[in-house]
């Protein structure tokens, strides 16, 4: 009987809390990209984001429609961020964006890789004043210093510097950036 209620506890007791926290975030981007994209409901549009689990500045940032997340109880996105249409955020690791980051449309914030021995969840850290282009792809574990560029279509695998220009798949870096004032 007991080895029934640890199989029970695993399968289904488990499963149903995983589940739970899916659907929620689903639930509330249900409605975020429901209402419509206009910088006047911004606010609102962010409440959303917030109930469904994300730590977001509801005055301070612009996130577009349609937003794709597996799991917005692990997403961070600072003061005065601009995400563009069509981005995605994957995994069960931390995604943060730091303060006053710029994100072009149809990126992809990947933070699970699938191995041998199962899948590794691995964070994802945007510093503040980054810009990304579009459709860069960021792979998990990487980490993007202040004031950094990374170009569109870039796929980044590793740790950026701040302030450096990076492009390429992979990506490699350009050149430094010069100094925002």
């Amino acid at each position: 009987m007991n080895k029934l209620r640890k199989f029970f506890h695993f399968h289904v007791v488990t499963k149903v809390a995983v589940d739970y926290r899916f659907l929620r975030a689903r639930f509330f981007l249900y409605f975020f990209n429901l209402i419509p994209d206009f910088y006047t409901l911004s606010p609102l549009r962010n409440i959303f984001l917030k109930w469904g689990g994300a730590s977001i500045s509801i005055m301070d940032a612009y996130v577009r429609s349609p937003l794709w997340c597996s799991d917005l109880s692990h997403l961070r996105i600072g003061r005065g961020v601009f995400m563009n249409i069509g981005c995605r955020i994957e995994g069960a690791a931390p995604v943060v964006i730091g303060d006053r980051c710029q994100v072009g449309p149809f990126c992809c914030f990947e933070n699970v890789n699938h191995t041998e021995t199962g899948d590794q969840a691995l964070p994802v850290s945007i510093g503040a004043g980054v810009w990304i282009g579009a459709r860069a792809v960021l792979t998990p574990g990487t980490e993007i210093g202040d004031c950094s560029v990374i170009a569109a279509g870039a796929v980044v695998t590793k740790k950026v510097p701040g302030g450096e220009l990076w492009g390429g798949v992979p990506a490699r870096k350009i050149r430094n950036t010069p100094p925002v004032q």
